[in-house]
C-alpha cells in the first residue's frame, strides 16, 4: 500500500505539465487531517454512548430490524396461536394377564422336578459311548436323591 502512495506522489512530483501546487497538497492533508480527527471524535462519542446506555431493546438497530422493517412488530400482529393439543397415551392392555386369571379353571399342576446341574449338550452325530447316556442319568437319579425329591403320585391313574 505504501508502494502506491509513493508511486502517485512520484507521478504527482514528477509531472511537469501539472496544475497541482504544493498548496493544494496541502489543502488534501489538512482536509485529510480534519476528516481523520472527526471521525476518531464520532467513534469516541458513539463507544461511549453505547457502552454507557447499552440495551437490547429500543435501539436503532437491533436484530429485529431489517431493511428498515420492524418485524419484531409484526411478531406482535401474529397473537393468534393454536396449541396442538396434547397427546393421547394409549392404555397398555395386558390381554394375556387378563384371560390367564380369568380362565384359570383348572387345578394347580403338580410340582417340577427340581433342575439338575447343567449337562453337556450331546449330539446323536457325535457318536458318544452308551456309558456316557447312563453316567448322566445316574448324576440326575442322585441330585434328585440329595434333595430329597419324591415322584408326586397320579390321581388319575387307576390303583
Amino acid at each position: 500500500m505504501l508502494s502506491w502512495i509513493r508511486n502517485g506522489a512520484d507521478f504527482i512530483f514528477s509531472g511537469k505539465d501539472s496544475t497541482v501546487t504544493d498548496e493544494d497538497i496541502d489543502e488534501l492533508i489538512s482536509r485529510g487531517q480534519k476528516k481523520t480527527e472527526e471521525l476518531n471524535q464520532l467513534m469516541e462519542n458513539k463507544t461511549e454512548e453505547n457502552l454507557r446506555g447499552f440495551s437490547m431493546e429500543e435501539s436503532e438497530y437491533t436484530v429485529y430490524n431489517f431493511e428498515g422493517v420492524d418485524y419484531k412488530q409484526k411478531q406482535k400482529v401474529f397473537t393468534h396461536w393454536i396449541e396442538p393439543p396434547k397427546r393421547e397415551r394409549k392404555a397398555n392392555y395386558h390381554v394375556d394377564s387378563y384371560f390367564r386369571d380369568a380362565l384359570r379353571t383348572s387345578e394347580p399342576k403338580a410340582p417340577k422336578a427340581p433342575r439338575p446341574p447343567k449337562q453337556p449338550n450331546i449330539q446323536d452325530f457325535q457318536f458318544f459311548p452308551p456309558r456316557l447316556f447312563e453316567l448322566l442319568d445316574q448324576e440326575i437319579y442322585f441330585y434328585r436323591q440329595q434333595v430329597n425329591y419324591k415322584v408326586p403320585l397320579n390321581v388319575d391313574l387307576p390303583k
